[in-house]
């Protein structure tokens, strides 16, 4: 192009310079006109009507004015969206509010920018915030179509926020950055607070219960109550809460209930509300109130979990009654970390106490329904450690732990109490267990004091589900170091299994134990140990004071005292000393036992109680050091008894009091001592027993050697082979109770027995009355047959080469005693001898002379027999003896020569008075003091007949004689031996002698 030339380009300028000034112009008066019309419409209703139009928006303002198109100050705003799922609202004092105009041409609310001071009111459905501040806007769209917020700032002051009429919180201090992603109003629901992201920082003043109530809501058993400072910082990514999120109430008076009528299972009945654990029972509700706070939180170590919590620091707990103090508790429940929008109800919950509890008796509703109803009590007072998970209303798991000064806890009519420890536990299958553990320890049952000063553990199982509570239940009691203050106490525990009235009784002392025993719905097994020193024992009328210890294994024992088995338990003991009812009185074989030790083994102890009736099957084996006890079964009127030490075996099946057929006892015994009637044996032997039916029972007792002495005399006077003793009685079943003498019926047999010194049995003669064994051997053999209260029998003694003296002469000769005892009396010792005999052979005298002592001085071969008629004896030391005598005599030699001093001297009046074959009858009369032979009658040969009285007392012979030989005949007196002859009418003197004798 060609330049133009100046004056042309002069030109063009200034139209250029022309035109823009018209547009500069036309600009002006465009703004003077936006300014002018902006000013009309900001402060007019009809834009805000016009904006309004948008489906679901309602927009207002007092006034305002704008600098530029699209950007507004305004006052007094009101931005609102009307849905019902999504209903937004904002009042304001002052804002900038900027709109996209190109979206208003489209119908769509396009806030560009809004910035707002003095926030009046701003909702969300429900919930109103209300308080002095600001508040930021940015791109935000709000259509019917969606919503979408890329940036929300707010920050508050003095602010509240209220829910309807309630309010929430007050006094609140917020600052907020959040943004909303787009969401469809019609689903804005659910859907908003998964949209939404961001920070929140907030102090207020809260109701706890308004606050967290969305936490709280699937746990219906539990409240929360009481305002308190608010404190938040909340961290939000789409709805989710991010790690480091915190919101806590902090209340000077906060409050919490339990209801326990909500602990329940799942159950959609109109009942279930007021269901519980223990059917029949009001469910207590449990306060606690005091400082505490709340805390809602994103723990940073586990992001994925949304933790809801709360604690009270020195509280005190109630059911009505207040029951623990000085409390701090904790409640706990943890959710999945989800956006907020889908969020799952908490299922489960955790609480933990720590403190004193006052009142142990409050736990007593929840053991209520243990051991078959009868339940658990406890009483004390002590320090709490306490926690329990429950899930969907159940509790699901739980520790408990108390300890405590003095604890006491009652079962069963059983009482422990001490110092120690409770502890309980509950699992998810729903088990309970729960131990007490005591130190020092009391044990009562029914007010009797079982164990004082243990180391005492129990343990119970249970099932928490009343169904199967009682089958599943199960336990043990354990106690070390404790002490029995009294063993009577266990006799009411014993007497159950055994026959009424107890053969066995336990009268006192104190012992020592240990044991352990478990508990389950079949019975009772375990073990335990009983050891004492001077316990008394009682079995009938023999009582034991011993060293005593005892083993017992019980494999079952049923909690009704119907069976009981206690196989395999070992008693040992010590005899310390007997009783006075020992009937065997020789402190020589009593004393031999004291210091051994005896032990038994119960191989089968099983007892039964069917109907009050007991019954039962016993096995023991072992070593007795004391028989004794076996005396209760043997008659006292036969003066059975025994003693020794030997191996024992018995076998006893019984019912009621009778024991069975089959029952039976065997010992074999190194050292048996057996009593009867006034004598005891002793050596080595077997005893055995034996029950028959129809209640017969024998005892039998053999000692192939022994040695035989009375129960007086220390010292054996007898040895002998195959001693046997047999007792038996045909109401057996009655011994228990009142054993009578007259049901028995004993045999003793001593067939082969010697008598090493026949000076033993002076003692059977009187005394001083002239008559003395000097010495010499026998045999004897013995029948007695003791039948109740009577007896009968016969004893042969016979001696070869015996000596005696009678008066001042010196005898020896053979002697024979065949002694036939009937109709005896054993009370007072008396029997019928009839037919009883005593006879002498070959009996001479002896010098008596200091030279040629022994000597034989002649009448070798003589004899002499005495039968005894209507009889009467009184076994004693002396005998007493009334008896009618037949006598026979080789002569009348021997006898002249014992009386008369000159028939010895003179051996032509011997040879006088020597006539033969003598036959007669006396009455004889032995008592303690003096024999006396009246009313003698004598016949010999063909010519002689003797009349005689006797008297031998004080060493002397006293009494008169007539004496007939023929023509020829003699009276002779005696007065201390001394004779005194009468030829001149002999028998008119002897006749008058006798008229004058006392």
């Amino acid at each position: 192009m060609p330049e133009l030339s100046t004056p042309a380009r002069h030109r063009l300028s200034r139209r250029i310079v022309l035109w823009l000034g018209g547009i500069g112009l036309i600009l002006g008066a465009l703004g003077v006109s936006w300014l002018a019309a902006s000013h009309w419409l900001l402060n007019s209703q009809w834009l805000a009507q016009r904006l309004s139009q948008a489906e679901g928006i309602e927009i207002s303002w007092e006034s305002g004015t704008s600098r530029h198109p699209g950007r507004w100050e305004l006052t007094g705003l009101y931005l609102a969206r009307e849905d019902s799922r999504l209903a937004l609202s904002l009042a304001t004092e002052q804002a900038t509010l900027e709109l996209s105009l190109l979206a208003l041409l489209r119908g769509e609310l396009h806030i560009t920018s809004l910035d707002a001071q003095g926030i009046r009111r701003l909702t969300l459905n429900e919930y109103r915030l209300e308080g002095d501040g600001s508040l930021q806007l940015e791109d935000t769209r709000l259509t019917p179509d969606y919503l979408e917020i890329p940036l929300f700032v707010v920050s508050l002051q003095e602010a509240r926020i209220d829910r309807g009429s309630t309010n929430l919180s007050r006094d609140i201090a917020l600052n907020a950055d959040l943004s909303l992603e787009r969401i469809i109003p019609s689903q804005a629901g659910p859907e908003t607070l998964g949209a939404l992201s961001g920070a929140l920082d907030l102090q207020a003043y809260a109701d706890a219960w308004d606050v967290f109530n969305p936490y709280l809501q699937a746990l219906p058993w539990l409240s929360l109550s009481g305002h308190g400072r608010l404190q938040g910082e909340l961290s939000l990514s789409k709805g989710v809460l991010q790690s480091g999120s915190r919101l806590r109430l902090d209340s000077p008076r906060l409050r919490v209930e339990v209801d326990e009528s909500r602990l329940n299972e799942a159950d959609d009945t109109a009942d279930s509300a007021r269901r519980w654990l223990i059917p029949g029972q009001m469910p207590p509700t449990h306060y606690a109130q005091g400082q505490g706070n709340v805390t809602l939180e994103v723990p940073r170590k586990t992001p994925d979990i949304l933790s809801f919590s709360a604690q009270w620091n020195d509280v005190a707990l109630s059911d009505g009654e207040p029951y623990a103090e000085r409390i701090h508790l904790t409640l706990l429940t943890r959710l999945p970390n989800k956006p907020l929008n889908q969020l799952e109800a908490p299922t489960h919950a955790q609480a933990t106490l720590k403190g004193d509890i006052t009142r142990l008796d409050m736990l007593d509703r929840y053991l209520a329904s243990t051991l078959d109803g009868q339940g658990i009590e406890l009483r004390g007072h002590g320090s709490l450690d306490a926690s329990v998970s429950i899930v969907e209303a159940r509790p699901d798991q739980a520790e408990l732990r108390v300890e405590s000064p003095r604890l006491e806890a009652r079962a069963l009519g059983f009482t422990a109490r001490g110092r120690g420890l409770l502890s309980a536990d509950l699992q998810e299958s729903r088990q309970l267990s729960a131990d007490i553990t005591l130190n020092e320890a009391e044990f009562d049952h029914h007010g009797r004091r079982l164990l004082k000063d243990a180391d005492l553990a129990l343990h119970l199982e249970s099932s928490l589900d009343a169904d199967t509570a009682l089958a599943q239940a199960e336990g043990y009691v354990e106690w070390k170091a404790a002490r029995l203050p009294d063993i009577a106490v266990l006799q009411p525990y014993l007497s159950p299994y055994l026959p009424s009235p107890s053969p066995l009784l336990l009268e006192g002392g104190s012992a020592q134990s240990d044991g352990r025993l478990n508990v389950t719905q079949e019975g009772i097994q375990g073990k335990a140990t009983l050891t004492g020193r001077e316990l008394r024992t009682r079995f009938r009328d023999h009582t034991l004071t011993s060293e005593m210890r005892l083993d017992l294994a019980l494999n079952q024992a049923t909690l009704d005292a119907t069976q009981l088995d206690i196989s395999g338990s070992r008693l040992n003991w010590q005899a310390g000393s007997e009783a006075d009812t020992e009937r065997l009185e020789s402190s020589e074989g009593l004393e031999s036992l004291e210091g051994l030790e005896s032990l038994i083994v119960l191989r089968k102890g099983q007892f039964q109680r069917n109907e009050d009736i007991p019954s039962g099957q016993v096995v023991v084996e072992g070593m007795v050091q004391h028989l004794g006890f076996l005396n209760t079964f043997l008659p006292d009127a036969h003066g059975l008894a025994v003693d020794g030490n030997g191996q024992l075996r018995l076998q006893l099946d019984f019912e009621g009091n009778r024991p069975l057929p089959g029952s039976r006892l065997r010992i074999n015994a190194d050292d048996l001592c057996v009593g009867f009637l006034d004598h005891q044996a002793r050596g080595r032997g077997e005893l055995t027993a034996r029950i028959d039916p129809d209640d017969h029972a024998q005892l039998s007792l053999a000692l192939p050697r022994f040695e035989l002495r009375r129960t007086d005399d220390p010292r054996p006077h007898l040895e002998g082979r195959h001693f046997a003793l047999s007792t038996q009685t045909r109401q057996f079943s009655q011994l228990l109770n009142a054993p009578d003498p007259r049901d028995f019926v004993t045999r003793i047999s001593l067939p082969i027995t010697q008598v090493p010194d026949l000076r033993r049995y002076n003692a059977y003669l009187p005394k001083e009355a002239g008559i003395t064994l000097l010495g010499g051997q026998a045999s004897l053999s013995s029948e007695m047959t003791l039948t109740g209260l009577k007896a009968q029998g016969n004893l042969e003694l016979q001696a070869f080469g015996a000596e005696l003296s009678l008066l001042d002469q010196h005898l020896r000769g053979d002697l024979t005693l065949a002694l036939t005892l009937s109709e005896g009396d054993l009370e007072a010792r008396r029997f019928q001898a009839d037919g009883s005999r005593l006879r002498l052979d070959s009996v001479q005298r002896l010098s008596t002379e200091r030279q040629g002592a022994g000597e034989p001085q002649g009448d070798a071969g003589w004899w002499v027999q005495l039968d005894l008629q209507q009889a009467r004896l009184h076994w004693a030391q002396p005998l007493t003896l009334e008896s009618h005598l037949r006598l026979s005599m080789r002569d009348s030699g021997l006898l002249a020569r014992l009386f008369l001093q000159r028939a010895r001297d003179n051996q032509w009046l011997g040879r006088l008075l020597n006539v033969r074959d003598i036959e007669g009858t006396a009455q004889l009369t032995l008592d303690e003091t003096q024999v006396e032979l009246s009313d003698i009658q004598l016949y010999g040969g063909e010519n002689l007949s003797l009349l005689a009285d006797l008297m031998l007392r004080d060493d002397t012979a006293s009494g008169a004689l007539y004496a007939r030989l023929g023509a020829l005949a003699l009276g002779v007196g005696l007065k201390e031996n001394s004779p005194e002859l009468h030829l001149i009418s002999p028998r008119r003197w002897f006749d008058a002698w006798r008229e004058r004798r006392p």
